[in-house]
């Protein structure tokens, strides 16, 4: 980690644009004409981002008052996080969907993360313990969180306090969501938007009505304020003559496992935290800004969720499996394997959005034979090209996004590939494909 502040990521979600190379003019109605008209218009995508940003702001504002009246020293931070697709600029069909983290302090705690273990001993990649480090932690916790000790928020594992983040989030956060709610309701029907609430824990998610003819849906996670970083980005990395110091907030997000499961210890399952690598992504989508050869992914990967969206309606196995995280893990691998010098062959240079979507097709039919997606903030050998001694580069545990879907279905993805590659006839290319680039993915990044 580089010491010192440096520069603040951008917070503001961004409209997608799509880039095609020399002589691709004709193929972006061919892609449409085959899979899906996936465009909107940018006054539609304007209105959407005002929508979310007004409901958003009325109700962290009146969740932060709650949560000081449940604790003062809770302090839930209003300046929401944009991320996910709508920040990075994937977006497709419609502005429909929007995520956010809502950062909160529990002030005065010193709390020390603890990785997590399995009953084997070995390490559980990007998930962790929370300990209060606090001397006379007892009475600390007893004068600064009265109400969330007698919640059962807090508990003792082997002279240790620990965070229980399963209460945090159904006895404290579900609690404040569902007094704010009430509490907005008619403020919000005044300005012209009914709001319902879901429950997909540990994310609040809500559904908001407005003028609009479809509605909205927003998903925001609270997050833990860890220490921020500040990691000097190289110059082959920023496009820009010279290496930047990029600040990268860190947040831990609460996670819990319900399901039995053998490998965990009984007194863990409700006290993980998961390492929120969202500061991070957001860079690696901002760095493609000024660079044409990274857009050409960019683009290359809205037209994949524009082939799946398309498939899943013909039951494609491999359109059923594959998730917007998925495809955007591929393309980050793309960035990093297509873009970044110290990572690229040598005067390597990508021709366009046919080359990209070959490369990534190609990387897909890898993933699906191998039944392997490494995460990849998780264990990527080439991250330190691009984050320098971070929290995340310094991560030597690969974990499969894989792991945790349907066997079955993993299995059966393969046989749906042959549907991707048809319904993009005559938009990719293979031909001109570098073939060093693909055996590293396959003997290098798919490795686990």
């Amino acid at each position: 980690m580089a010491s010192g502040e440096g520069r603040r990521l951008q917070n503001a979600w961004r409209a997608p644009v799509d880039v095609f190379g020399p002589g691709e003019k004709s193929i972006k109605s061919q892609i449409q004409s085959q899979t899906m008209d996936y465009e909107f218009s940018a006054d539609l995508w304007e209105q959407a981002c005002a929508v979310v940003d007004e409901v958003l702001d009325i109700i962290l504002s009146e969740l932060k008052t709650q949560a000081q009246k449940m604790s003062e020293n809770l302090e839930i931070d209003v300046r929401f996080i944009r991320q996910a697709s709508a920040r990075q600029g994937l977006k497709i069909v419609a502005p429909d969907e929007f995520d956010a983290i809502v950062p909160f302090k529990l002030k005065g705690l010193d709390l020390k993360e603890v990785r997590l273990k399995d009953t084997d001993g070995k390490v559980l990649p990007g998930q962790m313990r929370m300990s209060v480090q606090n001397p006379s932690a007892k009475s600390v916790l007893t004068e600064r969180f009265p109400r969330l000790l007698t919640l059962g928020v807090f508990q003792m594992d082997q002279g240790t306090w620990l965070i229980n983040t399963k209460l945090l989030q159904e006895k404290v956060f579900k609690s404040l969501m569902d007094k704010t709610l009430s509490i907005t309701e008619d403020s919000l029907k005044r300005k012209g938007y009914n709001v319902t609430r879901g429950s997909r824990p540990p994310t609040m998610n809500i559904k908001i009505f407005s003028n609009l003819q479809f509605p909205i849906d927003v998903d925001f996670v609270p997050g833990l304020n860890l220490r921020d970083e500040a990691v000097m980005i190289p110059d082959s990395v920023t496009t820009h003559p010279r290496s930047i110091r990029m600040n990268f907030p860190r947040f831990g997000l609460m996670k819990w496992i319900s399901k039995e499961n053998p490998r965990m210890r009984e007194q863990d399952k409700d006290v993980i935290w998961r390492n929120c690598s969202s500061s991070y992504e957001r860079y690696m989508f901002d760095m493609c800004l000024n660079n044409r050869e990274r857009l050409y992914i960019v683009t290359a990967c809205r037209i994949m969720k524009a082939v799946v969206k398309t498939l899943r309606k013909r039951q494609n196995h491999a359109a059923n499996l594959l998730t917007s995280y998925h495809l955007k893990t591929i393309a980050m691998y793309c960035i990093e394997l297509l873009t970044v010098p110290t990572v690229a062959p040598t005067d390597f240079h990508l021709g366009g959005v046919r080359e990209a979507l070959g490369y990534f097709l190609k990387f897909l039919k890898l993933v699906f034979d191998k039944e392997t997606l490494p995460e990849f903030f998780l264990g990527n050998e080439y991250l330190e090209k691009i984050f320098p001694d971070s929290y995340f580069a310094d991560e030597h545990r690969k974990y499969n996004l894989f792991a945790k879907e349907n066997p079955r279905q993993v299995e059966a993805a393969k046989y749906g590939f042959g549907g991707m590659e048809a319904i993009l006839e005559g938009c990719y290319t293979y031909a001109s494909l570098n073939e060093s680039v693909i055996r590293c993915f396959e003997n290098r990044v798919l490795r686990m």
